[in-house]
């Protein structure tokens, strides 16, 4: 099987799990302290790759189990990026990148998830590195905007800057994708 991301990011980048806690050694990790996990990204200078879901999504558990956990255990995700996962419905407060104490409804407001699953890939300051991930069709469908996300965030940083305004349907995508949101066919809960 061919890897997943170019080779050179892989190298010299061994990633701890900072404030982060798993279930189960196929769980992805969930966090309520992104300053730890902005730390550590800093330190290793690699994203993080936000998994915004909430209990009821289906289609997150989905995500999870055929894509992310896969890529995680066996591939390259969990080397060139750290991977966090963080309940939307979630109450209470969280440490945000700088440290500081927020809403979890703060926190997933700044980001406009108004879906699950979401994922969003940011640098260490919690600033976006290129359009959000809507939605889950199947992994066939789903790797090549996941693959897509990661390129850009790392070889075309001045193509993240642009503001995602409103979601594209997946069809209507092509090679040279904008910065619009992927929306992406079966999405779970909305906000």
């Amino acid at each position: 099987m061919k890897a997943f991301f170019p080779a050179a990011l892989l190298a010299g980048a061994y990633l701890f799990s900072g404030g982060a806690s798993a279930d189960s050694a196929t769980d992805l990790l969930v966090t309520d302290d992104w300053g730890a996990e902005a730390d550590e990204a800093r330190r290793f200078g690699t994203p993080i790759i936000i998994l915004f879901t909430d209990e009821g999504c289906g289609y997150c558990k989905l995500l999870k189990k055929e894509v992310l956990e896969p890529l995680m255990n066996g591939g390259d995700l969990g080397i060139v990026a750290r991977v966090r996962e963080l309940d939307i419905d979630r109450g209470g407060k969280i440490r945000d990148f700088d440290g500081e104490k927020i809403r979890t409804r703060v926190f997933v407001d700044r980001y406009g998830v108004y879906a699950t699953p979401t994922l969003m890939m940011v640098d260490y300051r919690g600033e976006p590195l290129g359009a959000p991930i809507v939605g889950f069709n199947g992994r066939d469908g789903y790797l090549p905007y996941l693959e897509h996300l990661t390129e850009v965030a790392y070889r075309e940083p001045e193509k993240t800057k642009a503001p995602c305004e409103q979601p594209m349907a997946l069809e209507l995508l092509d090679a040279d994708l904008p910065q619009d949101a992927l929306l992406l066919t079966h999405v779970g809960g909305s906000r």
